[in-house]
């Protein structure tokens, strides 16, 4: 697997999770094994269902083409030991039916499989994401955001935690929130990124971001909405919180330090910052 600009938080996976590469090399192994195994029991003690196994794995791991793929794979495998293993006198009728029937349960497995897969990934990509602008959800922000502090503390790379909210003014329509976060994530690096906290709290996280980066960032942040989005100084509230890494914190003291200061610049006043070294 590949990692890219937005992997700042690559989360471990469960021991028993089987990469792409992996579960290739088993899948070439597995349905040979399963073919001789069936070859040489006979007729007598069918294994061809366990061709399901190799089925379920691919359409899971390598998506619905590849399921498909093996399923194929495992029904010639299927139809060679059927037909290898009939009587010399046996009727051909049966021996059909049954290699028919087996391509359909292999087909249909490795689609549902692949479906299921993409349901799943699919419900991942909602819980993450917040459907109204776009932005990452509270819930993901939250587990980055304890994830990064820890990172910062235990190897003192400086951290910082840029909370703005934008008042409700006239005439927005129902697209504004979701533009203000599309002009958001493009004043902020790649890797930074942007959650929705409240309706209309946001927050933007920025990694290994030293002083005086983040009050340039905020100051990026002002200059590009007010151009692009209209947005009024009065209407803007930014607060900055940065950790050093040097004392103890989590990422909930941290949020409530930042949005603690965030009162102080409702009023249009400037942009409050709050450092935890």
């Amino acid at each position: 697997m590949e990692l890219t600009s937005t992997d700042h938080d690559l989360r471990l996976e469960s021991p028993w999770a089987i990469g792409e590469r992996s579960g290739l090399l088993i899948l070439v192994a597995l349905v040979p094994t399963i073919l001789v195994l069936d070859f040489v029991s006979g007729r007598e003690v069918s294994l061809h269902l366990f061709y399901v196994v190799p089925v379920a794995l691919a359409g899971w791991i390598l998506g619905r083409r590849a399921g498909y793929v093996i399923a194929m794979a495992a029904g010639v495998s299927w139809a060679f030991v059927a037909i290898a293993s009939r009587a010399p006198a046996g009727a051909i009728g049966p021996v059909a039916w049954d290699v028919a029937s087996t391509f359909a349960l292999y087909l249909f497995v490795g689609h549902l499989v692949a479906r299921h897969r993409g349901y799943v990934e699919g419900v991942r990509t909602l819980a993450r994401v917040d459907a109204e602008t776009g932005a990452l959800s509270r819930r993901e922000f939250d587990r980055v955001l304890e994830a990064e502090v820890r990172r910062s503390k235990r190897y003192r790379r400086p951290l910082a935690l840029v909370v703005f909210e934008v008042a409700e003014s006239r005439g927005e329509g129902r697209g504004f929130l979701p533009a203000v976060v599309r002009a958001v994530q493009g004043l902020v690096r790649e890797g930074d990124g942007v959650s929705r906290l409240s309706p209309r709290r946001f927050a933007v996280l920025l990694i290994e971001c030293k002083a005086p980066e983040p009050m340039l960032v905020v100051e990026r942040l002002c200059e590009g909405l007010a151009a692009n989005q209209r947005v009024r100084k009065q209407d803007l509230a930014v607060a900055v919180a940065t950790y050093g890494g040097g004392v103890p914190a989590t990422g909930t003291s941290l949020l409530a330090a930042a949005e603690g200061h965030l009162n102080l610049a409702r009023s249009g006043t400037g942009v409050a910052e709050t450092r935890i070294d």
